[in-house]
């Protein structure tokens, strides 16, 4: 590219291979909620970033003394015969052997400011932390080469229907007694909307944990999905009537004096 024509190379800082010196990356938080992440997304979003001004190669010119972006080494004679040689921080220095030229009129800033226009894939099945990179669009400086913008996902459904971890979701649902003794079906709408039922026959106890295969959060490869987990609560009543307690016992048996 331009940067590594003019400037050719230098030390110190991050870099991309062994050559290239970058500007610091940046780290943009992408706030989605669980529905976004299921059915994935697009967003287009403007990004305000300092670039060079057009005129920027006028304000170069050379130096000798200037061994990278920010560095500068010059020889300090100690004594007669002997010459020490001193390192410092000079920011007038952008790559080896070029000096930014002080109060140059043509790009006296350095850099301006320019607005671009990004579009961000979200991959369904995508989860809080990952990382969106779109790479050498942080901040232009002379003799450097852009920095990578990176969108780190923020899921925001902590209080959601669902609760995630990785690829499969888990929900708590109270059910009545006479349900958990009985056998029940329950409606439940999924995150894209769509309603599904989950019938269970058998007798449930509390806190019982059952397994729905295919129900959970799309895998990132695109091969199925995880699986839902739903929690049962038995709603215990607070009280029964002499009748009732009586009906219960002939149906369950009277091997116990009470319930």
């Amino acid at each position: 590219d331009i940067f590594s024509q003019f400037f050719g190379g230098g030390g110190g800082g991050r870099r991309r291979g062994n050559r290239e010196q970058t500007t610091p990356s940046v780290e943009m938080p992408l706030t989605l909620t669980m529905k976004q992440l299921y059915l994935g997304e697009t967003l287009d979003v403007e990004y305000f970033r300092e670039v060079l001004c057009t005129r920027w190669e006028e304000c170069m010119k050379r130096s000798d003394e200037c061994q990278a972006p920010g560095v500068r080494v010059r020889m300090q004679q100690l004594a007669p015969g002997f010459v020490q040689q001193v390192q410092q921080r000079d920011e007038r220095c952008v790559a080896a052997g070029k000096m930014w030229k002080s109060g140059c009129k043509a790009c006296p800033k350095k850099t301006t400011t320019e607005k671009i226009e990004l579009t961000i894939e979200v991959t369904p099945g995508m989860r809080s932390k990952e990382r969106i990179t779109f790479e050498g669009v942080a901040d232009e400086k002379p003799g450097y080469t852009a920095g990578d913008l990176h969108f780190v996902i923020m899921d925001v459904d902590e209080d959601g229907p669902f609760r995630r971890d990785r690829d499969n979701l888990y929900k708590t649902v109270e059910i009545p007694l006479v349900d958990a003794l009985t056998g029940f079906s329950v409606s439940l709408t999924h995150l894209d909307g769509k309603e599904f039922t989950v019938n269970v026959n058998d007798v449930t106890e509390c806190d019982h944990v059952m397994r729905v295969p295919g129900k959970g959060m799309p895998r990132r490869n695109g091969r199925g999905f995880g699986d839902l987990y739903l929690t049962f609560e038995v709603d215990f009543p607070d009280k029964l009537t002499d009748s009732q307690k009586t009906a219960i016992k002939k149906i369950l048996g009277s091997g116990h004096d009470e319930l």
